[in-house]
C-alpha cells in the first residue's frame, strides 16, 4: 500500500480527535429535550449501524450519495451552530455540499475526496459531542463498541458484507469514508471507525477526568496506527475489521477506569466542572440543603407545586414529585432528585 497514505491517514485521524476533545472542552452544544440516554438508545442505535450498510447495497450509487449528502449537511450545520449561528451555519453547509456536488459533477475526484473528508471529519466531531454533552456515559460507549466489534467481525472479517459497502461508496461524493488514496484498495477509514475513536475520549473525559481522556484519545490513534504499520509491511493486505482491535480496548478502559475512580460524573457534575465522580463506595456525608429541603416536604403536607432538588438548587419543577423528577431529567440531570412541595396551593 501508499506509505505516504497510510501516515498521512494516522496524522488525519489524530487531528480530527484532537479537534473533537478541542471542541468539548471549549463549545457547549444545546441539549436536546430527549431525557437521557439508556441501554436501550444504545441498542436502538447499533441496530441502526448494523441496518443501514445493508439498505445502501440495495440502494443505486446516486441515491447513497444524496443520503449522505443531506446527513452530512445537517450534521454540519449543528456542529457551526454554536459557533456561528443557525443561520450562519446553515449557510455555510448548504455551501460546502454544493462544492462538492459541483466538484463530482466536474470530475475533479481529488477535490472531492477532500471536501468530502472535510464535511465528513466535521460531522463526526459534532455527532460525537451532540451523544457526550447530552448524556451518554462512558459505559454506554463501551457497550457500544463491545457490540460493533462482534459486527465489525462477522461484516468485516468474516463476511463480504463491509468490502462490498466500502466497493460501492469509494469514489462517491460524501461517502462515509475518510480516504486519503483512491488506489485498490484506498487506503480509508470508516464511519464507525472514526466515530468511535472520536466519541470514546469525550465520554471518558465526561466521566473520569481529563487523563481518561487522555489515554483513550492515545490509545485509539496508536490502534490506527498500528493497523496503517501492519498494512505498509505487508502483513494486511485486505480490508482489516479495525473495531474489533479497538472495542475490547475500550471496553477494558472504562472497566479500569470505573475500578479506580468509581462511579462516573454525570452530565450535570461535568458542566458545574465537578473534579471527578465520588466514589461508589465511599460515605458521603450528607448535604445539608438536601436535609433541610426533605425536611421541609415531610413538614408541609399542604397542596401546592413540587420542586427537583440537587446540589442545593432546584433542577426540575411540576405539579407532582414524579413530575418534578421527570422535568429534572428532561433538563439534563441524571440523578435521583430529593422532591419537596415550594408552597401551599
Amino acid at each position: 500500500m501508499n506509505a505516504p497514505a497510510l501516515v498521512g491517514l494516522t496524522c488525519v485521524v489524530a487531528a480530527i480527535t484532537a479537534v473533537g476533545s478541542a471542541y468539548f472542552a471549549r463549545v457547549r452544544m444545546p441539549r436536546p429535550p430527549v431525557g437521557r440516554y439508556e441501554l436501550p438508545d444504545v441498542a436502538v442505535m447499533f441496530v441502526v449501524v448494523v441496518a443501514a450498510p445493508l439498505a445502501y447495497l440495495a440502494l443505486p450509487r446516486t441515491a447513497v450519495a444524496v443520503v449522505f449528502a443531506l446527513v452530512l449537511c445537517a450534521a454540519l450545520q449543528f456542529t457551526l451552530a454554536p459557533l456561528t449561528g443557525g443561520g450562519r451555519a446553515w449557510l455555510v453547509s448548504v455551501l460546502a455540499v454544493g462544492a462538492t456536488a459541483v466538484c463530482a459533477f466536474a470530475d475533479l475526484p481529488v477535490a472531492v475526496t477532500v471536501l468530502t473528508d472535510v464535511l465528513l471529519a466535521a460531522a463526526v466531531v459534532g455527532v460525537a459531542n451532540m451523544w457526550a454533552q447530552s448524556g451518554m456515559r462512558s459505559s454506554h460507549t463501551a457497550f457500544f463498541a463491545g457490540a460493533l466489534a462482534c459486527y465489525d467481525l462477522v461484516a468485516t472479517g468474516l463476511t463480504s458484507v463491509m468490502e462490498r459497502f466500502a466497493a460501492q461508496v469509494t469514489g462517491l461524493p460524501f461517502a462515509p469514508l475518510l480516504a486519503v488514496d483512491q488506489g485498490d484498495p484506498p487506503v480509508a477509514l470508516g464511519l464507525g471507525d472514526l466515530l468511535l475513536l472520536v466519541l470514546f475520549p469525550l465520554t471518558a473525559t465526561k466521566a473520569f477526568g481529563r487523563a481518561a481522556g487522555v489515554v483513550a484519545a492515545t490509545v485509539g490513534v496508536a490502534v490506527s496506527g498500528t493497523v496503517s504499520l501492519l498494512f505498509g509491511l505487508g502483513v494486511l493486505t485486505g480490508a482489516f475489521p479495525l473495531l474489533t482491535a479497538l472495542g475490547p480496548l475500550i471496553v477494558l478502559q472504562h472497566l479500569l477506569w470505573k475500578r479506580a475512580r468509581g462511579a462516573e460524573r454525570t452530565s450535570a457534575e461535568w458542566r458545574a466542572g465537578a473534579p471527578r465522580a465520588a466514589s461508589a463506595t465511599g460515605d458521603v456525608a450528607p448535604d445539608p440543603v438536601l436535609l433541610q429541603a426533605l425536611r421541609t416536604s415531610n413538614s408541609n403536607p399542604a397542596q401546592g407545586d413540587w420542586e427537583a432538588l440537587a446540589d442545593g438548587r432546584v433542577v426540575g419543577s411540576g405539579a407532582s414529585p414524579g413530575r418534578a423528577r421527570r422535568d429534572a431529567r428532561l433538563r439534563g440531570h441524571e440523578g435521583v432528585p430529593v422532591v419537596r412541595q415550594s408552597g401551599p396551593a
